[in-house]
């Protein structure tokens, strides 16, 4: 009660602040372009009859227009999840998160909801489509939670393929296998599992993690394997990405919101947007007046790429120089490398992406799927 009245004075009073969203949100609407948010209400019921002059709480949605439009010139993958607020009134935090080209975190939209049900799922998921993005594609990953599994399948929400493709977090999987069979030893062994590239490696030690016990075996086949490992994302839909860690990095930044009144959690949402917006931009600014074309990350990595494959022996399989072998040379200090990567087409290797740049394609370890440029190899 006294850390309440403490907020309080800090933030404003509690209902006050329910009473005050709206006309926050409109405000921040007009002065913010492509900006969108939707307020619902309950009847307020005093003794048996609805109160005309009062109504209750019930959902917020909001995303901001800087949000959406970067989101245009992104890699096509959100992440959500949902945390609880502990405030004087309990309720959910929902987000949609993405990520750039250079590996900056990009919130999407907010709600808060009365918990993670269904109909709150639905809502949010269906508000995420509608006013954030239409993009096709998309690759949404989430845990397993049933409500958000059922409002996936709901094909109205325009989450199904090929508007979307859904995924699991692996490290939520993970802690659910923990749970059932309280072995942590078996639970790495999992992870190591979905973070295995190549398919036929994979198939292998799945077989052998099915073999632990009938148990393991009969809960493993229940979940498909395009849904949380990396061998059989075929497409590379999820860009190397196996966790919701992009929300939960979101989730830590907001901590200190969750339990204060509605309008003071959203404001912080709006600044703390803004204040990445403006530090993100000028970094950007920077490098564009230094000539940097491409991001640094991409840069950083090209570079990398560069120095490794000088040490690479590449071998030559027919006269027009079409089919090749790639081989890392072992390094006898470091114990690593000495790994081959299969014959293939250097032609068919390379695919373009939607920001211009270049992909390499399937090949024998799976590894160039997950990436967007080009590799060592």
């Amino acid at each position: 009660m006294a850390k309440q009245k403490a907020i309080a004075i800090e933030y404003g009073d509690w209902e006050e602040s329910y009473a005050k969203l709206s006309s926050w949100l409109t405000h921040m609407q007009n002065h913010s372009p492509g900006s969108y948010f939707q307020i619902l209400h309950d009847d307020f019921i005093v003794g048996n009859r609805v109160s005309r002059e009062h109504r209750q709480f019930h959902r917020v949605f909001w995303t901001f227009g800087q949000c959406k439009e970067a989101f245009k010139y992104c890699k096509p993958i959100i992440q959500v999840d949902g945390t609880h607020l502990y405030g004087k009134y309990r309720g959910t935090l929902l987000m949609a998160t993405s990520q750039d080209g250079n590996g900056g975190v990009l919130p999407l939209a907010f709600a808060v909801v009365e918990g993670e049900t269904l109909t709150a799922w639905s809502w949010f998921l269906a508000h995420l489509r509608e006013h954030v993005t239409d993009k096709n594609g998309i690759c949404l990953i989430s845990d397993r939670h049933a409500s958000i599994k059922s409002a996936v399948a709901n094909e109205a929400l325009g989450w199904q393929p090929p508007h979307g493709y859904h995924v699991y977090c692996v490290r939520h999987i993970a802690s659910n296998f923990n749970r059932k069979f309280n072995n942590a030893k078996q639970k790495e062994m999992f992870k190591k599992l979905a973070y295995t590239p190549c398919k036929h490696v994979f198939d292998q030690n799945l077989e052998n993690f099915r073999q632990l016990s009938p148990a393991i075996a009969r809960w493993i086949d229940r979940i498909s394997k395009e849904k949380w490992s990396m061998a059989y994302d075929t497409s590379g839909r999820r860009y190397g990405h196996m966790t919701t860690n992009l929300s939960e990095c979101v989730n830590k930044v907001l901590k200190d919101c969750r339990s204060i009144p509605i309008t003071a959690l959203v404001k912080s949402t709006y600044s703390r947007c803004r204040k990445y917006f403006i530090d993100r931009g000028r970094q950007a600014q920077r490098q564009l007046r230094e000539g940097q074309v491409y991001c640094s990350k991409l840069v950083t990595e090209l570079r990398k790429n560069q120095e490794q494959a000088c040490s690479h022996i590449v071998r030559v399989y027919d006269i027009h120089s079409t089919r090749f072998e790639v081989e890392e040379t072992f390094n006898p200090i470091t114990q690593r490398g000495g790994q081959k990567w299969g014959r293939y087409t250097p032609l068919s290797c390379f695919a373009a992406t939607g920001n211009g740049g270049l992909s390499l394609a399937a090949s024998g370890n799976g590894v160039f799927r997950l990436k967007t440029n080009p590799l060592r190899h």
